[in-house]
């Protein structure tokens, strides 16, 4: 039924550009978010890149072969709801998901007294603070000025919050074909190993994502404070890992999981050894009559480390975790997965749908819960204690 659904779909492609080019691209202007249209539509800090110069090859489906596509037909696709993986770049990723790199996890859990004094040290307060300027951007897209923008000021408050700590970390941008880098901060370990803990930093408008209002604080700005103040507490307690363990905020996931695909593909193509990828998008939304607990995505996602961190939420949270399907280019873990590494996706609830205000003017801060955010960086925590100090080869 899924495969129908997207045929259905990308038959409607072609007639929602053939509207763009009578009519101008598919625009809600209510939706736009923005006191003065005319104003913000020429100005240059909200124009596109040339990303979409040219048509891109864009995947829906493992059933469905991937189609070039124009800016307009992308579009379209996304607000008809259907998730997708932009391709064009990390081709090879596609062909091939074996590594020669076999990873280990730590059957049981070992670092309970070190992950205990360390989540005793999180605080919510991180997440206000950061939370309102990033989310005062007008939007994070990652094809323009302001996403770029926005990328440099998560990564001066990354820089500033390791100087601070005095700590041999270091912070770096990522430069990709479109103008928002990604961000990593690297904690050095003894192995050539390494732990990756991730979200994504970009926000965009459904119905015009280069100007349209996009807030964004809970897609993705909840993930992005929920590992920052992992990061924090981390610094604080000292953490010295056995395995190098790496923090990453990716650029262009609203794209088609451009930068992480990114990624994976450099660190596949490198012979990087990626021991498990636990990515955290949307963390902060969950609805009230329903119980209170941690999504993990079932699908393109790795068993082991599902488990993995079922019995870390279990040991180091207050709240089970329940499994759901998140679908085809749900977020960036399925890069890590494309390539052939483990890989995990810890999310907000387990309803997908259930926060109505993302990809618009709509998803503030004051959406947000923070005291469940918190459960969130504990795992985060618990993660990069569990895998970062588990045996090396």
């Amino acid at each position: 039924m899924r495969v129908a659904l997207v045929a259905m779909v990308l038959a409607a492609v072609g007639a929602a550009q053939q509207h763009a080019f009578a009519h101008g691209p598919l625009v809600h202007h209510a939706d736009v978010g923005a006191n003065n249209y005319g104003e913000l539509r020429t100005s240059a800090e909200f124009q596109p890149g040339s990303l979409y110069a040219d048509r891109r090859l864009i995947k829906v489906s493992e059933q469905v072969r991937a189609r070039w596509m124009s800016l307009d037909s992308i579009l379209a696709l996304r607000q008809a709801g259907v998730r997708f993986m932009d391709i064009t770049d990390a081709q090879d990723l596609h062909t091939s998901s074996v590594t020669g790199y076999e990873s280990t996890l730590p059957l049981e859990l070992s670092q309970g007294a070190a992950v205990n004094k360390t989540i005793d040290l999180l605080s919510t307060d991180l997440y206000g603070l950061v939370l309102e300027p990033f989310t005062a951007f007008h939007n994070r897209y990652y094809d323009s000025e302001n996403g770029r923008k926005s990328s440099k000021w998560l990564q001066a408050q990354i820089e500033e919050m390791v100087q601070t700590a005095k700590a041999n970390v270091t912070v770096s941008s990522v430069e990709h074909k479109f103008k928002q880098p990604s961000v990593v901060a690297r904690i050095a370990g003894q192995s050539d190993e390494v732990v990756v803990v991730s979200a994504h930093q970009d926000s965009v408008n459904m119905w015009l994502p280069w100007f349209g209002r996009a807030s964004g604080a809970d897609d993705d700005g909840s993930g992005t404070v929920t590992i920052l103040e992992a990061l924090r507490v981390l610094l604080e307690a000292g953490f010295a890992p056995r395995r190098t363990v790496e923090l990453h905020w990716y650029a262009g996931e609203e794209g088609g999981l451009l930068g992480s695909q990114d990624i994976a593909k450099q660190y596949k193509d490198a012979g990087r050894k990626v021991v498990a990828n636990l990515h955290f998008d949307m963390t902060g939304f969950w609805v009230r009559s329903e119980p209170e607990v941690i999504g993990l995505v079932a699908d393109r996602t790795d068993p082991e480390t599902r488990d993995l961190v079922k019995k870390l939420a279990r040991a180091y949270t207050r709240l089970e975790t329940r499994e759901f399907e998140c679908g085809y280019g749900c977020s960036d873990h399925a890069s890590w997965n494309q390539a052939g590494f483990r890989s995990a996706m810890a999310f907000e609830s387990d309803q997908l749908e259930a926060n109505t205000h993302i990809h618009s003017p709509e998803d503030t801060v004051a959406t947000l819960d923070f005291t469940h955010m918190l459960e969130f960086s504990k795992l985060a925590v618990a993660f990069a204690y569990e895998v970062g100090n588990a045996k090396t080869h």
